[in-house]
């Protein structure tokens, strides 16, 4: 009897709370941009301050990496791991009407990963 006791005191509490995703409650964006169809655009060399807004319910640290697709011409993060860099925006693709999307994953340190996408952005040459 004492053995069953025992091992269902140790069963009760053995199994570990379920992880929640980090939840994107505003952005990826540019802060202040309008909800426009068709893209967003801005001319090269500009500094924009970028919106995100997240919420983790478990209250767990969250880590970020920001990155640009396509990579080239390369437009430049003030930081990469941070909530809200600033993004510089490159010189025009060879293509002007090849869109740039900021990418941004979010994770939560327990095995949350939520990958959030920015409107598209085109480039306006100087």
């Amino acid at each position: 009897m004492f053995v069953l006791l025992a091992l269902g005191g140790l069963g009760a509490g053995c199994y570990p709370t379920p992880n929640h995703m980090p939840v994107i409650l505003k952005g990826p964006r540019p802060l202040g941009s309008p909800s426009t169809p068709g893209g967003l655009k801005f001319e090269e060399g500009t500094e924009i301050q970028l919106q995100l807004e997240v919420k983790d319910q478990d209250n767990d640290e969250v880590f970020f990496r920001w990155s640009q697709v396509p990579a080239e011409p390369a437009g430049a993060f003030s930081s990469t791991t941070v909530a809200t860099p600033t993004w510089t925006v490159p010189s025009p693709p060879e293509d002007p009407n090849t869109p740039i999307y900021l990418y941004v994953e979010v994770e939560d340190g327990n095995d949350g990963i939520l990958i959030g996408q920015s409107p598209a952005i085109f480039v306006i040459p100087k």
